[in-house]
């Protein structure tokens, strides 16, 4: 289990780590198709959609009874095929800001987070896991 920093660190070096990576990329590359069917761009949508979701459903989460399947009810790949869709029409310039600020919306949610509750588990389409594991 993580601890609330190791959290927090692990996603502000995501941060540096999706800029360090993208200002490598050759012009147009974030469109490119990669082996796994995503584009660089899609890939950094679904992270920002993920990012920015957590903290909107963050209140059920924390308050949820130990043992609650989160995930329950959910299709998750609609709302990713959602997600991601709705940040089709943006550059990638755009995306890569929504990512910045969804990640840092999801850093302030985690500094918020009564610590407690990271060694909460909750199931995740049955599977028993940490909260601090979800985030």
């Amino acid at each position: 289990m993580a601890t609330k920093e190791e959290i927090i660190g692990g996603l502000e070096m995501t941060i540096s780590q999706a800029k360090r990576t993208t200002s490598l990329f050759a012009e147009g590359e974030y469109d490119w198709k990669r082996a796994g069917g995503w584009t660089p761009k899609e890939m950094y949508a679904h992270l920002a959609a993920v990012a920015g979701v957590i903290p909107q459903l963050g209140q059920g989460l924390a308050a949820a009874p130990e043992g609650t399947d989160i995930a329950q009810g959910m299709d998750i790949n609609a709302m990713n095929a959602q997600a991601v869709g709705g940040m089709a029409s943006m550059n990638f310039e755009q995306t890569m800001q929504a990512f910045e600020t969804n990640y840092r919306k999801l850093i302030d949610y985690v500094k918020e987070l009564p610590a407690e509750t990271l060694d909460q588990k909750r199931r995740f389409f049955s599977e028993s896991i940490p909260v601090s594991d979800i985030l």
